[in-house]
């Protein structure tokens, strides 16, 4: 069984913030988490001329996953594939499958023979039932598996989606990754607008690799050790 990852989402609109929350984390001598930037982060770095907290939380050395949701043209998304590459400022990053299979394809292979990963976004957990009736013209489990198979066939590396659509997609072999995770000691709030909610050792057993998770550390008084009790959940 492989062992799961978790990714800590480093929500903070403050760019300094942010790279202090990693800082922070970056203290808890274990192996199984790395950070999720947000686009809003990168788009800052690169607007403010500040590239100061990108290269603290670099520093770090922890695995990064850049959160960017991409659908632009295929130059347009590997080119900014490249400059993650360059600037070592992620191991993965994602594309919706939305953009279609070919696309996708020629993202992938802009990162071929290195160490980045692509992963395809199918329905994101903000959405639900209704969302994908009206805007997708089918169900929400239809929708994730459609998207999931797009992923899969342009060879993606993985994809994103809702842990409960899990077992939707236990015979393609590729990573999947489930945000929006709970520890059962956080529970499910439904903060942070989220419609569909895991909690972590559902995800785990159901298959998901890679986790995201923040509110539940971020907002926590002593965010190390709900780190720590959020890691032990995944196993």
């Amino acid at each position: 069984m492989k062992k799961p990852f978790l990714f800590v989402g480093l929500d903070y609109e403050n760019n300094c913030k942010v790279a202090e929350f990693a800082e922070e984390l970056a203290e808890v001598n274990r192996d199984d988490f790395g950070f999720k930037l947000n686009l809003d982060f990168y788009i800052n770095c690169a607007l403010l001329g500040d590239t100061k907290p990108l290269a603290r939380v670099g520093q770090l050395n922890k695995p990064m996953f850049a959160d960017l949701k991409m659908w632009n043209g295929a130059r347009t998304m590997s080119s900014v594939a490249e400059g993650l590459r360059v600037t070592h400022a992620a191991n993965y990053f994602n594309v919706y499958a939305l953009a279609g299979e070919s696309f996708l394809r020629k993202v992938v292979d802009s990162v071929y023979g290195t160490d980045m990963k692509v992963l395809g976004v199918t329905v994101l957990t903000h959405y639900d039932e209704n969302y994908c009736r009206e805007m997708r013209g089918c169900s929400f489990r239809d929708a994730v598996r459609k998207d999931a198979e797009t992923a899969y066939r342009a060879g993606c590396h993985g994809i994103i989606l809702p842990g409960n659509m899990l077992e939707e997609v236990a015979d393609l072999d590729m990573e999947k990754l489930v945000p929006a995770v709970r520890p059962e000691w956080y529970g499910k709030t439904g903060d942070n607008y989220q419609e569909q909610e895991t909690y972590v050792r559902d995800a785990v057993r159901n298959g998901a690799d890679l986790l995201v998770c923040s509110s539940p550390i971020r907002k926590s008084k002593d965010r190390k050790e709900a780190l720590i009790r959020t890691l032990d959940e995944m196993y």
